[in-house]
């Protein structure tokens, strides 16, 4: 055993001696007379065989770092111990669980009135299955439970969206003196669709800092509809149903007070016209965005009509197009860019375009981290091999704030400092593979 080892094994023990006397100087043992052959015992009353040794404190960071099983262990061994353990044992709930489990811990908390309240995460993952309605009636009943529930991940199949399920904060009647209380959400997460529901639920949840939406943007959904069919030709003008492919107002708005915290907010499908209605006017710094066909400068403009300058940026575009005139666009508009990722998926580049780009990051005032990964072009003998580190080393003079660059190989670039022949530091950029040699 090593002297550090050694040293620390001896502070725990100091420490719990020294919290065992201090428990008994407070709490003195009963002694009882034992009048059976003449010996005194302390009565197994005593406060010290009640309380723990170590703080509450202690036992729930304890707790924190078991999985389920052991603290499904834990909450059986004593009374003190299941009364911390069980708080910790259903504080998180459904992460990494199948859908069985799930299913059955679900049917657990609906018929438990008290457990239900000691959950802070909730997580249904059902993207896999084909759940029921009974299975969304359960889902209802201890939504409206949890009433301390603070994060909420609801992933379900593509074209199910049960808003419904959701809870919302009753109207106010002349009968109902106290309304019923509804969960108050820090971070939320789903697959539902891009809907006026939806949009009622944020409403009513204005503590929500962090927002995914994965779900299907109706909005989205009617004008890349109508686009196609007229495309195609398959009505003419005139045609009567042709009236009704004409793209309707947006079905997913926000009232103006709605998510007043929130900062981060990330979409897989969401258009132009949803992104806008979210951050409109809310302190959003961290976001992840899609760009689809064109639809790239509706989707910046309304990057732009966030309250306060983007920090973050996550771009995932599907327009080949884009990548022409993305970085100059991103420069211009947001400036105060920390870090930038784009993953370009349905467009080729080449060194030379890479090199070229890195003129237009001289707008960037905060740029520290920038990832960059698209498919290489073919040259006819397979994929051009490109020098990163020249292009880190381009993009680095144009942005001297740059300090970690990704591009397309995967290698993690950064600017290190190394001492030459002459004793002198000088910067250079090196990536992790060559520290690892």
């Amino acid at each position: 055993m090593t002297d550090s080892r050694k040293f620390t094994c001896m502070s725990i023990g100091d420490l719990l001696f020294q919290i065992q006397n201090e428990r008994a100087r407070l709490h003195p043992p009963f002694v009882a007379m034992n009048n059976v052959c003449g010996r005194t015992k302390a009565d197994s009353s005593s406060p010290t065989a009640v309380y723990p040794i170590l703080p509450t404190e202690i036992i729930d960071n304890i707790c924190q770092r078991l999985d389920i099983c052991d603290l499904a262990n834990l909450v059986r061994a004593n009374s003190v111990l299941n009364v911390v353990g069980t708080k910790r044992l259903y504080h998180t709930i459904g992460v990494e669980m199948r859908p069985a489990r799930l299913l059955q811990c679900m049917i657990s908390l609906d018929r438990n009135a008290d457990m239900p309240l000691l959950v802070r995460t909730f997580e249904v993952n059902l993207a896999n299955n084909l759940p029921t309605r009974t299975c969304y009636l359960l889902l209802e009943r201890i939504l409206k439970k949890m009433v301390n529930l603070t994060t909420l991940v609801v992933e379900l199949p593509k074209h199910h969206s049960p808003t419904w399920a959701l809870p919302m904060p009753p109207l106010p009647t002349a009968s109902s003196k106290l309304p019923s209380r509804i969960f108050r959400l820090h971070s939320f997460t789903t697959s539902m669709h891009c809907k006026s529901s939806l949009a009622r639920f944020l409403d009513s949840q204005p503590e929500i800092t962090e927002l995914t939406l994965r779900g299907i943007d109706s909005d989205l959904e009617n004008s890349f509809l109508t686009t196609l069919l007229h495309s195609i030709g398959a009505f003419a003008p005139d045609n009567p149903l042709a009236a009704l492919l004409v793209p309707q107002p947006s079905q997913f708005i926000l009232l103006p007070t709605s998510l007043p915290k929130l900062s981060h907010f990330n979409a897989v499908h969401a258009g132009p016209t949803v992104i806008r209605n979210i951050i409109s006017s809310r302190p959003v710094t961290h976001m992840s965005i899609p760009i689809l066909p064109s639809q790239t400068m509706d989707t910046l403009l309304a990057l732009s009509s966030s309250s306060k300058p983007l920090v973050k940026l996550t771009v995932m575009s599907f327009d080949p197009a884009a990548l022409q005139f993305l970085f100059p666009e991103l420069s211009v508009r947001f400036m105060e860019l920390e870090s930038l990722n784009i993953v370009a998926l349905i467009a080729e580049v080449t060194a030379e375009m890479l090199l070229q780009w890195g003129v237009y990051l001289a707008g960037f005032k905060k740029m520290k981290y920038i990832t960059f990964m698209a498919t290489l072009e073919d040259d006819g003998d397979g994929r051009e091999e490109i020098d990163e580190k020249k292009i880190a080393q381009a993009w680095h003079s144009s942005c001297p704030t740059l300090q970690t660059v990704i591009l397309p190989h995967g290698k993690v670039w950064f600017e290190a400092t190394t001492t030459d022949d002459e004793k002198s530091d000088r910067k250079c950029w090196k990536c992790l593979d060559e520290e690892d040699e």
